[in-house]
């Protein structure tokens, strides 16, 4: 299918949660159904849903395209130097092989924090993926439909199938890419490595967080330390007026004191003219 729309609708459909696969499925090929596109209905309207290894494996792929570039390079050298083993010799087939478990141990890293359905995969889950990595290494059809984020355990294992049912061996002298068998303890290091970036990227923000409290906390403080600078300034001129008004009503007392006597004395003035 050539048709961007139909593309489209693939890329959506495979960016789906894994539990909302069936039912955006549905609505796609309903859509195209409507939009009068019944052959691409009815191609969308069979595309398989993926397994949760391979919906964490398109995940990945997806949210990391540069890993999954890098392993497809790594799986493509590695498809190569055992095909021409003869001309390229043991220490390059060494070489590609010893790259590409480094390789698949840093995806299998990556996978293993994906949660297809709301679940991270247990081993034998993990065993699949590895499974499905095999595939895509032995065959660039699988290895194509993984950059694209499209990957599932029944393409994968009909790549593996010639036309004419079970596969069948190699002809005499030929050879085959080899097993990525995963390096255990590359893949515990390399799941230390991502465990250890999540923990710095959070300790970071948290460190960034902390930061930006202390400023708002020390801005805060700073305008508290205003306002009781103000107060103060204000309660001095307050206190200053209040002073000021206690001298002027003891000035006053005493001159109404004055007042009164000197009122008192004119009385017996004038008394003692009347006698």
């Amino acid at each position: 299918m050539t048709d961007p729309r139909v593309q489209h609708a693939i890329d959506e459909l495979y960016a789906a949660p894994l539990e909302a696969f069936t039912a955006e499925r549905t609505r796609l090929a309903r859509e195209l159904r409507e939009a009068g596109d019944r052959p691409a209905a009815a191609e969308v309207a069979k595309l398989p849903k993926p397994s949760p290894p391979a919906w964490a494996l398109n995940h990945v792929a997806r949210e990391q395209p540069q890993t999954v570039a890098a392993w497809l390079e790594s799986a493509r050298a590695l498809r190569d130097a055992s095909a021409n083993a003869a001309q390229v010799g043991g220490d390059a087939i060494r070489a590609a092989s010893a790259d590409h478990r480094a390789a698949t141990a840093g995806l299998l890293a990556l996978v293993r924090v994906v949660e297809p359905g709301g679940k991270r995969l247990s081993e034998p889950m993990l065993d699949r993926v590895r499974l499905l990595l095999h595939a895509a290494t032995a065959d660039a059809e699988v290895a194509e439909r993984l950059r694209a984020a499209r990957l599932t355990e029944e393409t994968a294992r009909a790549a593996a199938l010639p036309a004419g049912g079970p596969a069948a061996a190699p002809p005499t002298g030929a050879a085959t890419p080899a097993e990525p068998a995963v390096d255990r303890e590359a893949e515990a290091r390399a799941r230390r490595r991502a465990e250890l970036s999540r923990r710095i990227a959070a300790a970071t923000e948290a460190g960034q967080r902390a930061r930006e409290e202390v400023a708002r906390r020390d801005e805060a403080a700073a305008a508290a330390d205003a306002r009781l600078e103000e107060a103060r300034r204000t309660l001095h001129r307050s206190e200053s007026e209040a002073a000021a008004a206690h001298d002027a009503a003891a000035d006053a007392l005493e001159a109404a004191a004055t007042a009164e006597r000197e009122l008192e004395q004119l009385r017996r003035d004038l008394r003692r003219l009347g006698e």
